[in-house]
């Protein structure tokens, strides 16, 4: 174990570097205008193809890759197939249906994709195809997901009291698109709490689709009231930027990539209570971290004229740099040149204490 959390700590670490450097040289106005509003696709593309999809077509378990190829073979074909889809979807939606501008309209839609994909995939489980193959699971959960948020932005979105209110691409939905955007990010906050650090205990005990249907609920109710009371006191960028995307971030680093450590010793709900302890403590350190360390990312945004503080700035390096560099990084490349990724395990599963031997790899890469 403690091998394992060394070269995850390294992996991270080697993560925030790169994304720090990848936010201060690329020119502004490419990395805000156009990256961000791609990535979000490349968020949705990497939760399809890595753990809906389980892999397929490429990478394990259900893709061709087999123990003794090379890892190169699934990280630069899903690599090259997740980059691809996610820009085709990202032209789809921009000169096809809904016909938005790139920048900033289409952060509203992705901000109703990202949510939408990550309440299929953590708060449903992908049911109810979930036993399915990987192949139909990718496709089946890429479509039904892409449909949910589609009629989501035609029931939400409402560019009210913004230079786009009335054309012809305004929904005229139930929330004004600014509101509707903090909302959005504390409901995934929600799917992740419940999601990631506590495994989606109690609900899975309800049973399906019962649990599914309470629990999103729940992380409905739970997200407007975290939204509408932390208003109060804080800003905006705040209250959604700074501290919902922080525990976004943190539920999935904790989890995904640190592998519940040191509490996957812990069966839930006890794992589950001290996971959102390490995460409540790493999110209170998180915040003035990013605020001192990119300052001077920052200043090349605002030298830019681009309208983001050091709140957004910081979401932005959390989920759409760091967090995707990690996933695509464990999902395609099977975390090269470290040690593969164990698979997750349940929620009353108690994995063995002794690091995978040589011979175990063969058996610990799930994606």
């Amino acid at each position: 174990m403690a091998k394992t959390f060394q070269e995850s700590l390294i992996q991270f670490i080697v993560a925030m570097i790169i994304g720090w450097l990848i936010m201060f040289l690329v020119p502004a106005n490419i990395f805000y205008q156009i990256y961000i509003p791609i990535s979000f696709f490349g968020l949705f593309y990497v939760m399809a193809l890595g753990a809906i999809g389980r892999g397929w077509p490429v990478a394990p378990p259900e893709g061709i890759w087999k123990p003794g190829m090379s890892k190169f073979v699934p990280g630069i074909y899903m690599t090259l197939l997740w980059a691809v889809l996610a820009i085709i979807t990202m032209l789809i939606v921009t000169k096809g249906w809904p016909g938005i501008p790139l920048f900033p309209v289409l952060l509203n839609f992705g901000i109703l994709l990202f949510m939408t994909t990550l309440w299929y995939a953590l708060s449903w489980g992908a049911y109810p195809i979930a036993k399915k193959s990987g192949m139909v699971n990718l496709i089946g959960g890429a479509v039904i997901i892409l449909v949910i948020t589609g009629i989501l932005w035609l029931l939400l979105a409402n560019f009210k009291d913004t230079a786009w209110a009335g054309v012809p691409f305004d929904p005229k939905g139930l929330f004004q698109v600014d509101f509707m955007f903090g909302l959005a990010i504390w409901i995934i906050a929600w799917i992740q709490i419940f999601g990631l650090s506590m495994q989606n205990y109690p609900f899975y005990k309800l049973g399906e689709p019962v649990g599914q249907i309470v629990l999103t609920i729940v992380v409905v109710l739970l997200g407007y009231f975290s939204w509408t009371t932390t208003l109060n006191f804080m800003s905006p960028s705040v209250s959604f930027a700074a501290v919902a995307g922080s525990i976004i971030g943190w539920t999935l680093f904790h989890s995904v990539i640190f592998a519940y450590h040191p509490n996957a010793k812990y069966a839930q709900p006890v794992r589950g209570i001290y996971n959102l302890i390490i995460v409540a403590v790493m999110t209170a350190i998180w915040i003035p971290l990013l605020r001192c360390i990119l300052q001077p990312v920052l200043a090349k945004a605002t030298a830019a004229g681009l309208p983001f503080d050091i709140s957004s700035v910081g979401v932005f390096y959390t989920l759409h740099v760091v967090a995707i560099l990690l996933l695509v990084h464990n999902f395609f490349w099977l975390k090269a040149p470290l040690t593969p990724p164990a698979p997750p395990i349940g929620p009353e599963e108690i994995p063995q204490v002794q690091d995978p031997g040589p011979e175990d790899d063969k058996n610990v890469i799930k994606g």
